[in-house]
């Protein structure tokens, strides 16, 4: 007794959904060792790239989330959360939020003009 084999086509009805990540846009400013600065309109996941960072710690400088004054301190980089100066510092750039804001332009201006006297 032979037996028929019926080889019947699979056809994949599952589509995978891609979940598409939205982040904030936010303004900061870069400032070089040599006083140059640079608006720049970056979210989170360029500047966890460009900084080597994990989003947990950015969490201290989000507008959103209240947290107290703060300095943190990690391997390659110091943060600092002071009521209206949110800034990244590394060996080369200091990256500061909203540099716009009028607490944020005298801290700006002084930053440049102590590294241009040196």
């Amino acid at each position: 007794m032979a037996r028929e084999v019926y080889l019947v086509p699979v056809v994949e009805t599952q589509v995978a959904s891609l979940k598409v990540k939205t982040a904030v846009m936010t303004s900061c400013i870069s400032i070089d060792a040599k006083g140059q600065g640079v608006i720049l309109d970056v979210d989170k996941y360029a500047i966890m790239h460009r900084i080597q960072i994990h989003a947990r710690d950015l969490r201290i400088l989000d507008p959103m989330l209240s947290y107290p004054s703060t300095i943190l301190g990690r391997e390659k980089v110091i943060l600092l959360n002071l009521e209206h100066i949110k800034a990244i510092i590394t060996a080369e750039e200091m990256l500061l939020r909203d540099p716009l804001d009028n607490n944020v332009i005298p801290i700006v201006a002084e930053l440049k003009r102590a590294i241009d006297s040196r």
